[in-house]
């Protein structure tokens, strides 16, 4: 090194500076040199699998030279959610559950009032929207409601008993659906259950919801790729029913669904309803039916191809019993449909 070094000052050169440009070019070497086996490794080369589960059959089929025919099934099943019907579930579930009852009795429910209102010439400091409402969910019974409020719960105790279905879809586009219901299983079920009875309801879990035939497809994004919206929502209902609740609220599971793949995703609740659970769901659209025993003279029938939901919003007004002098409350709390 000192030999190199005198070598150098008698050549008129430095040695600090010497060093410093050879560290810079190699730098420079390096940089250019996985940069460019970096763009040829995309361009050229496989991604790796993404996937770390995969379930029996789809060994056994790829080792009996069906994997190819089953893949380009599935593939077919995620992009058209029409083909995906399957039997509807019926029997028990490998853990048990307590089924629990919701009752409640005048129930109040008061908001702030909108500034609108305000601006309008209401004095008020509480505006409400329920008075004396009282009712149970069931067991067994899927109830619909038009709204829904989510307020403090006593959490010590009904976290561990229900579940709740978000309306926007949330999950890792990267792992499959069994993945997805998997990971829910294992982090929400209690440690004492042995492995074994996990899959085993995992399996329940999937085929309840109409979920097994493309188990082992991604999830991707919707709309973009992977699942389809209507198929993301059963997967976002399973991922909750594997915790294995008594109740389970739902907020619009239907939202952004037409008219086919909301009776597919419909049905899928339909089938945990079955299993004895009580089910809560809210509803952006309501067919309300009267019964005859209801019927009040001077109330306009509905039209022909109307919203029933704006129908009833109009004819159950407070503008309504002014101009036919009733009180829609009364009429019901002495009819016999309230009895």
């Amino acid at each position: 090194m000192f030999d190199r070094q005198q070598t150098l000052q008698s050549r008129g050169l430095d040695f600090e500076g010497y060093y410093y440009w050879i560290s810079i070019g190699a730098l420079f070497g390096f940089v250019l040199l996985f940069n460019i086996g970096f763009i040829l490794a995309l361009s050229y080369l496989k991604a790796p699998g993404t996937r770390a589960i995969i379930s029996k059959e789809k060994i056994s089929q790829v080792n009996g030279g069906e994997g190819s025919k089953h893949q380009s099934h599935n593939n077919e099943i995620t992009k058209n959610s029409n083909t995906n019907v399957s039997k509807p579930y019926e029997g028990k579930m490998v853990l048990p559950f307590e089924p629990l009852t919701i009752t409640f009795q005048d129930l109040q429910y008061y908001v702030e009032p909108p500034l609108e209102m305000r601006e309008h010439g209401f004095t008020g400091k509480r505006l409400q929207l329920l008075r004396d409402i009282t009712g149970a969910f069931r067991p067994g019974v899927l109830t619909a409601l038009m709204g829904y409020w989510r307020g403090s719960k006593v959490q010590d105790t009904f976290a561990r008993i229900s579940g709740y279905c978000e309306k926007t879809d949330i999950h890792s586009p990267q792992i499959t659906v069994e993945e997805s219901v998997i990971f829910s299983a294992w982090l929400r079920l209690h440690p004492d259950i042995d492995s074994k009875t996990k899959y085993k309801f995992v399996e329940e879990i999937l085929e309840t919801v109409e979920l097994n035939a493309i188990k082992d497809s991604l999830v991707g994004i919707p709309g973009v790729s992977g699942l389809s919206t209507e198929q993301c929502k059963r997967l976002t209902i399973a991922v909750e029913v594997v915790a294995n609740p008594s109740i389970i609220f739902m907020d619009e599971p239907t939202t952004g669904l037409d008219a086919r793949p909301a009776a597919i995703v419909m049905r899928a609740v339909k089938n945990i309803v079955d299993t004895g659970r009580t089910i809560v769901c809210t509803i952006h659209q309501a067919l309300t039916f009267l019964r005859p025993s209801m019927s009040i003279s001077g109330v306009p029938k509905i039209r022909d191809n109307y919203n029933p939901a704006t129908w009833m919003l109009e004819v159950t007004s407070a503008s309504i019993e002014a101009k036919l002098g009733v009180d829609f409350g009364q009429i019901y709390s002495t009819s016999t449909l309230y009895e």
